[in-house]
């Protein structure tokens, strides 16, 4: 026997019928619940789960123990193959059992890893945002493992603040190069979880439409979000100019590769070139590796480039077109016939681009300082094990803006939402920036008196 639910009239807010019906007869009967219209799901048959609407929960609860006593009942009536009235049903559905039920749910502790999750697997996040929220759940559920603990809202307060960062900066991974040794979770990244912690929070706090909690201690201060400005690295123009230049080959690929299969260095060759190719791409219009991988001849156009971001710029109001000049450089990997819908991964990218900026003698001794295990920690590395995909678009802007090109220009590309933010995101050396002010007119008007 299958329980069917229906709104009970066509208005903002209604009562709930269960229809169901036993041996050819059809019973309706109230569910003792009403619902909002708006968050009704004639699927389901059930109220739609939102944060922004808490009552849904238990709505659902007692039209499961509706249907779960309904069954029960007409299981004995088919025992004495008995055709009841509605009354008599009514008479066994006592009001107590649903009463019960809210009770239940009223009295279950208030836990936060439930609405946690609940809340990024329906909030409709971009996929990068939800790995984020993704990642930040995981790290609560081991930590709630490992200490024995059940969050609730109120336990994120400062204790808790105080022991996870403790923890998560305590701990070591190990890198993608099994080579490598272990490393610290930096401040940035343990900056990233507690972001995240701390929107969840005011989402359902005390200023939130849902209300689920009176905890403000997330809000202090002392519950920051720890960040420090990263220790990348860009390439100037020599050194794009040396990567334009390198040619793989199986005479050059030798440092890279043990293997002297034709076949198997014709393949490294290929990847080698898409690679660069890429690479460049990205370097020559400051796009994210997400935007230069998915190129196609159609984003060509009177020569721009004109392409939609994946991720949009959180000042823009709606997902405008990024459009960028042809560089002459993207101009000349075109003119060799390179097929920029050539599909690579961002994994292969990183690997061959440190492969190819070490062969193409970007290797200069280069220094960066993060924070591990709490304390500061100097590392000093060739400069190619550093180049990543990422550092294509931080080349782009930083090349750019040292060129001359308006930064608010170029804020339309990389999508910065102030100057200040971007100006701490490209790379410029003190060198660098004491040229670019020698070549200012306030400067070299003073050298002409």
């Amino acid at each position: 026997m299958k329980i069917n639910y229906y709104l009970a009239h066509n208005t903002d807010k209604s009562s709930v019928d269960a229809v169901f019906h036993y041996k050819g007869k059809r019973f309706k009967l109230p569910a003792g619940v009403s619902v909002n219209k708006s968050f009704w799901n004639t699927q389901t048959m059930r109220a739609k789960e939102d944060k922004k609407y808490t009552e849904a929960e238990t709505i659902n609860l007692i039209l499961d123990q509706l249907e779960a006593d309904l069954g029960s009942i007409f299981r004995r009536y088919a025992i004495d193959r008995y055709i009841p009235t509605i009354d008599e049903i009514k008479g066994q559905i006592s009001p107590i059992q649903i009463k019960k039920v809210v009770r239940k749910v009223e009295e279950r502790p208030n836990l936060f890893l439930p609405f946690f999750k609940k809340y990024y697997e329906t909030t409709n996040y971009d996929l990068e945002t939800w790995k984020k929220y993704n990642t930040t759940y995981n790290w609560l559920v081991k930590y709630c493992e490992k200490f024995s603990r059940k969050l609730t809202f109120d336990d994120i307060n400062m204790n808790f603040y105080d022991h996870f960062r403790t923890w998560i900066m305590g701990l070591r991974y190990k890198p993608f190069k099994k080579s490598e040794e272990t490393r610290f979770y930096t401040a940035n990244y343990l900056g990233s979880l507690v972001k995240c912690i701390k929107h969840v929070m005011r989402e359902s706090g005390p200023t939130s439409r849902i209300k689920l909690h009176n905890n403000i201690e997330y809000s202090s201060r002392e519950f920051k979000v720890d960040a420090e400005q990263a220790d990348t690295v860009y390439l100037n123009e020599k050194e794009l100019q040396q990567i334009f230049e390198f040619n793989p080959c199986s005479e050059n690929i030798r440092l890279l590769m043990f293997d002297n299969r034709e076949e198997n260095q014709r393949r490294k060759i290929e990847s080698l070139i898409t690679v660069k190719n890429k690479f460049l791409i990205g370097c020559y219009t400051a796009l994210r590796v997400s935007d230069f991988n998915r190129l196609r001849e159609v984003n060509i156009q009177n020569n721009y480039i004109r392409i939609k971001p994946k991720k949009k710029a959180k000042w823009k109001s709606k997902n405008e077109d990024v459009v960028i000049p042809i560089h002459p450089v993207i101009k000349a990997i075109i003119n060799t016939g390179f097929d920029i819908s050539t599909e690579i991964s961002d994994v292969k990218i990183n690997k061959h681009i440190k492969e190819i900026c070490k062969v193409a003698g970007i290797t200069e001794p280069t220094q960066t300082v993060r924070t591990e295990g709490g304390k500061l920690v100097e590392h000093i590395r060739p400069k190619y094990e550093l180049v990543t995909t990422h550092t294509a678009r931080r080349s782009g802007a930083t090349n750019m803006f040292i060129a001359g090109v308006p930064a608010i220009s170029i804020m339309k590309i990389t999508g910065h939402r102030t100057e200040k933010s971007f100006m701490k995101y490209i790379r410029i050396s003190q060198e660098e920036n004491a040229k670019l002010l020698a070549d200012h007119p306030f400067f070299k008007k003073n050298n002409q008196k």
